[in-house]
């Protein structure tokens, strides 16, 4: 296969979609309240509201007390930054009593008052410990704080833009372009090899130029534009490894916003076994068989990707088991 051959796919229907309870980030979700916060600023009504609660984030850190993600009661909260790169954002409303809940972001390293009785930390940290209608507004907070943060002016002129429809989108007053929250789309791919006996089939993981040299995961890759997710699979696997899939099958997708992405998980057979790293983004692959897998994961000669990434729910689906303690 060259850049030049045409990209072709099947869709094998046989491999389940992944189990959302392996999916921390996509296990749950609130009340987005999206048609009303575009026709009202739910933020100002919010205000008025003695329901409403504030997630208070400083950086990338989130408030928690006893386990649980602190909303602050409105009227509590500290006061709102001025920074037009951290205005405050609608997230929505909680599922159980229905209160809405308002971000209020602030610049990594702002000491704010009245915050001394928490514990703050990040989503990497909180993803799999918080309930997962918490985890569902802490990731929705993070990836719209990004966006407002990298992307407080217009992209034409460089005037610094008005926040509008509640948080989640921006105008230009110079020019009126709209400007709204931007999310990557990315492959996430697990490859196997299509043996049909489940004890000699193995599984492709490769490692990063920037991990350690134990540490393996799925392959991975943004979608281009112009670009369907099934071509970005064909064509991500080839340059990064050099071996050609066929069957792809869509299993399920998660948020991922490290800054903005959103994984497409799917599963891909290799219709040639012989791989070559393409030695910039990928230094070393391995073909592993289930029983292989087990004994590197148990022995830690080789590391696999925490809980909160869908690399890890690809690699559960396709072993057939959780994987052993420690990853």
């Amino acid at each position: 296969m060259t850049s030049s051959d045409p990209i072709t796919w099947t869709h094998d229907r046989s491999v389940p979609g992944l189990n959302p309870a392996d999916l921390p980030f996509a296990a749950s979700s609130f009340d987005r309240d999206a048609v009303d916060r575009e026709q009202h600023d739910l933020r100002a009504a919010a205000a008025t509201d003695p329901a409403a609660r504030v997630l208070v984030m400083v950086g990338g850190d989130a408030p928690v007390r006893d386990g649980r993600l602190v909303l602050e009661d409105y009227d509590a909260a500290p006061a709102a930054s001025d920074d037009p790169a951290h205005p405050d954002v609608y997230l929505g409303r909680l599922r159980g009593d229905g209160a809405p809940v308002v971000l209020r972001s602030f610049p990594a390293g702002t000491d704010l008052p009245g915050q001394d009785d928490v514990v703050r930390a990040g989503l990497r940290v909180l993803g799999t410990e918080l309930e997962p209608e918490e985890t569902s507004l802490l990731v929705t907070a993070q990836s719209v704080a990004l966006w407002h943060r990298d992307h407080p002016r217009c992209p034409r002129c460089g005037t610094v833009t008005e926040v509008i429809r509640s948080g989640w989108a921006r105008e230009c007053p110079e020019d009126q372009s709209l400007h709204f929250p931007r999310t990557d789309p990315a492959v996430i791919v697990a490859i196997t090899d299509g043996n049909e006996d489940p004890e000699q089939e193995r599984i492709l993981l490769g490692r990063s130029s920037l991990w350690a040299s134990n540490r393996f995961s799925t392959l991975a890759g943004f979608v281009e534009p112009g670009e369907s997710a099934e071509q970005a699979v064909v064509r991500e696997i080839f340059e990064e490894a050099g071996i050609v899939v066929g069957s792809v099958h869509y299993q399920g997708s998660q948020p991922w916003p490290f800054p903005r992405s959103l994984m497409l998980g799917f599963r891909a057979e290799a219709q040639t076994i012989d791989f070559t790293p393409d030695g910039q983004e990928i230094l070393d692959l391995r073909w592993f068989t289930r029983a292989e897998l087990k004994a590197a994961a148990t022995d830690q000669s080789v590391v696999l990707p925490g809980r909160i990434s869908i690399a890890h729910a690809l690699i559960v689906s396709w072993l057939g088991e959780p994987l052993p303690e420690g990853n």
